[in-house]
């Protein structure tokens, strides 16, 4: 039976050199690629229920709801509108972002008691969300997509596997001098982020917590954002969330953003 077994094994074909071959390794730039075509938020294809709560110092804690309805209008690129509903003194608020090809990304933010909405213009990019621990720009993610990239040592987060890389914002409107970015290798989604501020001291560090695979799709539905100059941090999770493709760009607009 052994004698059968191994004329059989010798008869059968030999592994092609693609079958055995590993995949090529991507450069770092075709991670920054890869990361930048995901949604690990919400903010390019989907509609959103979200809710984040915010710890001081002192450890009291204050919490927001809203939701995120976006549309990707070009491979990397997309309009996402927020609208707040509590606590009851941001109910009504919201914010529209464009992303753009070229020059600044559009963003504005509209409050009711001001009945009107305003720009946010590129330096203002490091100001707070909402009051929350994530900036403008880690919202629009133009420094990635502005960037020059190199490659660290490979590590773990958990139990997966990351690709390690050093991003390098190349507009002057950048609040950080660089990130450090942790990415998943099977999946592309960002585990682990840490900015540096612009005199090269860890400002935040970003922390995915939980993430699921929805309609094929990959997002990070629990995650914290802290600030250690201010020792606040803030948990993110997205309740619901509903990939799609069907929003217009009728939604995107101030005039619909102004609407009460």
């Amino acid at each position: 039976m052994k004698q059968s077994i191994a004329l059989l094994l010798m008869l059968l074909p030999a592994p092609s050199a693609a079958q055995t071959a590993p995949l090529p390794r991507p450069s770092a730039q075709a991670v920054v690629g890869k990361l930048i075509d995901g949604d690990p938020w919400g903010f390019g294809g989907a509609i959103v229920a979200a809710r984040a709560t915010l710890k001081d110092k002192r450890g009291a804690t204050s919490e927001l709801a809203f939701s995120v309805r976006s549309r990707r209008y070009t491979p990397q690129f997309s309009k996402a509108l927020v609208r707040f509903t509590a606590p009851a003194d941001v109910a009504g608020a919201g914010f529209l972002q464009i992303q753009k090809r070229d020059g600044d990304d559009e963003r504005f933010l509209f409050l009711p008691e001001l009945k009107r909405s305003r720009r946010i213009s590129g330096n203002l990019r490091g100001s707070s969300f909402m009051g929350t621990d994530f900036s403008f720009a880690d919202l629009d993610r133009r420094d990635l997509r502005d960037s020059s990239v190199s490659a660290l040592p490979d590590e773990n987060i958990g139990k997966f596997a990351c690709f390690r890389l050093d991003i390098k914002p190349t507009r002057s409107d950048s609040p950080y001098s660089h990130t450090e970015i942790w990415v998943r290798m099977d999946n592309y989604l960002p585990l682990k982020m840490k900015m540096f501020d612009r005199s090269n001291v860890l400002a935040k560090t970003f922390s995915a917590l939980e993430v699921q695979r929805i309609k094929g799709q990959w997002f990070v539905t629990k995650s914290s954002m802290v600030d250690h100059g201010q020792e606040h941090e803030t948990s993110l999770v997205l309740e619901s969330v509903e990939p799609t493709t069907s929003l217009t760009d009728d939604e995107f607009t101030v005039r619909n953003l102004e609407k009460l």
